[in-house]
């Protein structure tokens, strides 16, 4: 800093917002192919050399991009914030792909609509004989897999929802959702308190679900505090009397 200080004429112990717009875009964004003659002192003495300064923002990118720690890549992210795209807006499509629309709504809109939403704008969609013809098999399969997140009580998500901002709770609710679709038979599935973060108004749809799956002939063991589960359970396993787990099983 004191070398970019004397190249440029400029104050240092100035505060930032006192200092030129143009020696703060030199400082974040780097100087180009213009050198700065540096200076530094070290054990072995005062080194000096002269070099072009990549620039704070674009020395963060590149060592995001190039470690291989996890690490430090969580640190570089401390720096960084996301942003909607000037072109797409956030949608990552292209315009063409943007351009289709079903009804009057593109992917990118649908998907910014919540999941009960989402169900009752297909399912009050008017269609043409032939888009009907098209359309016919492609909805009925949405609505089932709407409903299917509808009944584990995730109806108020979005289908844009970043998956790292869901909580433990509704990540496994999905799961259980994805896997009644799939339809798979004799599966032991291992829930741990799949009811956080539930309203308790939602938790009969919940049991519901699960014992949809349980008379697909699948097994659910379901570790649970939630008395409601414990009530629709076949068998209980009571792991105290020191601990307050409970593990719940479901034939």
């Amino acid at each position: 800093m004191k070398a970019f200080g004397r190249h440029y004429g400029v104050d240092i112990k100035k505060p930032i917002k006192k200092l030129p717009r143009e020696f703060m875009e030199k400082i974040l964004y780097g100087t180009g192919k213009e050198v700065i003659d540096f200076e530094f002192e070290s054990v072995n003495g005062i080194r000096r050399f002269s070099n072009p300064f990549e620039g704070v923002l674009p020395t963060l990118d590149r060592r995001y991009r190039e470690t291989k720690s996890q690490g430090m890549r969580e640190f570089y992210e401390m720096y960084m914030s996301n942003s909607p795209c000037n072109s797409c807006h956030g949608a990552r499509l292209k315009p063409e792909v943007l351009a289709v629309k079903v009804g009057s709504k593109n992917i990118n809109e649908l998907t910014d609509m919540s999941i009960v939403q989402i169900k009752d704008y297909l399912n009050n969609l008017k269609l043409n004989k032939k888009e009907q013809l098209i359309a016919d098999k492609i909805f009925k399969e949405l609505d089932k897999r709407l409903q299917f997140l509808i009944d584990v009580g995730l109806e108020y998500l979005t289908l844009s929802r970043s998956a790292g901002t869901l909580s433990g709770g509704e990540a496994q609710r999905i799961r259980l959702a994805t896997q009644i679709g799939s339809g798979l038979t004799g599966v032991v599935y291992i829930l741990d308190e799949p009811s956080i973060g539930l309203h308790q108004r939602d938790n009969d749809k919940l049991i519901e679900t699960m014992k949809k799956m349980r008379d697909l002939g699948n097994t659910l063991i379901v570790v649970e505090h939630d008395e409601d589960t414990m009530y629709a359970a076949d068998q209980i396993i009571d792991i105290g009397p020191r601990t307050s787990e409970y593990m719940v099983v479901i034939l």
